[in-house]
Formats: C-alpha cells, sequence, structure tokens
C-alpha cells in the first residue's frame, strides 16, 4: 500500500478498522435485526432457527466493540499528557519532535 498524505492510518490501524467494517459492525447489526425481529422470522421461513446462538453471537459482536471503544479511550491518556494523543487520534496527524 503506497503511503500518501491522505492516508492517515498505520497497516495496523488499517487492519483493525477494516476488520471493524467488514467484520464486528455488519455481524452486530444482522444480529441485532435477528433478535429484534424474533417473532417475526416465521415469516421469512427461519422459524426452525434457535435464538440462542443469534443473542451470543450479538453479545461476543457487542463486546467486541466495546472493548474496541474503551481501547482507543485508553489509548488517549498513554501520552506524555492524559490528553496529548486525543488530537492525533482525531485528526490523525502526530506532531513529532526533532531529534
Amino acid at each position: 500500500m503506497k503511503k500518501t498524505q491522505l492516508s492517515k492510518l498505520n497497516p495496523l490501524q488499517a487492519a483493525t478498522y477494516l476488520g471493524l467494517k467488514i467484520l464486528i459492525i455488519p455481524v452486530l447489526v444482522t444480529s441485532g435485526f435477528l433478535y429484534y425481529y424474533y417473532n417475526d422470522w416465521h415469516i421469512v421461513g427461519i422459524e426452525s432457527w434457535s435464538l440462542a446462538p443469534v443473542a451470543l453471537t450479538h453479545t461476543v459482536a457487542a463486546f467486541a466493540m466495546i472493548a474496541f471503544m474503551f481501547a482507543h479511550i485508553y489509548l488517549t491518556t498513554t501520552g506524555t499528557t492524559p490528553l496529548s494523543n486525543l488530537k492525533a487520534m482525531v485528526t490523525g496527524w502526530e506532531e513529532v519532535e526533532e531529534a
């Protein structure tokens, strides 16, 4: 992947956000809709499914999303001052001191 001024993410960040966008969020939304519309499963012909795997999948995805959120909150406090990394996290750019 070519690094440009428009690409603000390092490879680990890019992989994390890709996983979030193509795995965690779709699983959370899909399982949430299945959970919400449980009483209407017979309309689409999935009444033989069990609610337990849907609930477990939704719970695991929710915990992954919460862990992602807490990791971000924690990482804002790891700089020289408690909020020094907040600007870099919001803008995607970090000010580096010259050696």
